[in-house]
């Protein structure tokens, strides 16, 4: 069993205007709202990818019922710990001439002390009973920047893998715990290394630096530029895939899915990069935060294209 974690669940409402003016007016033609969240869209895609789910973390008193009914609908398993509040509503614009989404995120309902607890006591139990745990996604107000690191510390205990999909302090202090893996947007990684990478060379060279600290493998992904994968030996480079792109939201999500199914199917690195690109692929070719299908992503496989990065 593999069990998601999030922290800072969501409704997503996807609007599509024909043309984003800024300052302007936008007139909206479509929209949808969908329950979300980083694990969320992580324990949902796996499932979607016939694997085996569960999710944990923090649900709040209202709206929750979204979240509850997304997971009930698709019959994947959860155990949340509840927090009076309302779940944070995301505002995400896409706009169709130029196939890109702009995200206007609220921050989340405080959570105490005593629902970190609570949480930390649920890691312990369910980190007994997976072969794997995935933590990502931004965190409320209330909860500290070493949450990570102390749930995977947890975790590592019952020692079982443990992937970390965060930015800014969340992915730094969580580094503390040396997760198996981490996946970094490009932003994300420049970000946490303080400068700006343009070449291949520069991102596996970022990338070492935090293998050399305890991780064991680095995913990037790079959105039309494509994806990288990055261990201490070897580098592999992804090509992007030319589709018709109808959302990007929960894409990275997806690719974090693709790379857990990999890790638990004993694949390559190689593998673990056209598994994370196929489903993500997958992913932006369906509207609004539907993530990717076992049929998308089977599809895609042949068609991502991946040649090995000389070392660095």
């Amino acid at each position: 069993m593999i069990t998601t974690v999030t922290l800072n669940p969501c409704i997503d409402r996807m609007v599509t205007v024909e043309r984003f003016i800024y300052g302007g007016l936008n007139r909206i033609i479509d929209s949808r709202m969908d329950a979300a969240g980083k694990g969320i869209n992580v324990a949902v895609a796996l499932h979607q990818l016939g694997e085996k789910a569960f999710c944990t973390g923090i649900n709040y008193t209202e709206r929750g019922h979204m979240i509850r009914e997304l997971l009930d609908r698709a019959g994947i398993p959860y155990d949340f710990v509840e927090v009076e509040g309302e779940v944070r509503v995301n505002l995400k614009v896409f706009d169709l001439s130029q196939g890109v989404v702009t995200e206007i995120n609220e921050s989340g309902h405080p959570v105490s002390p005593q629902h970190i607890q609570e949480l930390m006591d649920k890691i312990d139990i369910y980190a007994a009973k997976s072969s794997m745990m995935v933590f990502s996604g931004s965190v409320p107000r209330g909860v500290p920047t070493s949450i990570y690191k102390d749930l995977m510390e947890q975790a590592n205990r019952h020692g079982i893998m443990c992937v970390l999909d965060a930015e800014g302090e969340l992915l730094l202090e969580g580094l503390k715990a040396q997760p198996y893996m981490i996946k970094p947007n490009l932003y994300e990684l420049e970000k946490a290394v303080g400068k700006t990478l343009t070449t291949h060379g520069e991102i596996v060279r970022a990338a070492r630096r935090f293998i050399e600290r305890g991780v064991r493998i680095v995913g990037v992904s790079m959105g039309s530029r494509g994806a990288m994968i990055i261990d201490e030996n070897e580098t592999y480079y992804a090509h992007p895939i030319a589709v018709e792109v109808k959302g990007t939201a929960g894409a990275g999500d997806s690719m974090v899915a693709g790379f857990c199914l990999a890790l638990k199917e004993g694949a390559g690195l190689e593998d673990m990069l056209r598994y994370g690109v196929a489903a993500a692929t997958a992913s932006v070719m369906r509207e609004g935060t539907l993530l990717c299908t076992r049929d998308g992503f089977e599809s895609m496989l042949p068609r991502v294209e991946i040649e090995k990065v000389s070392d660095f």
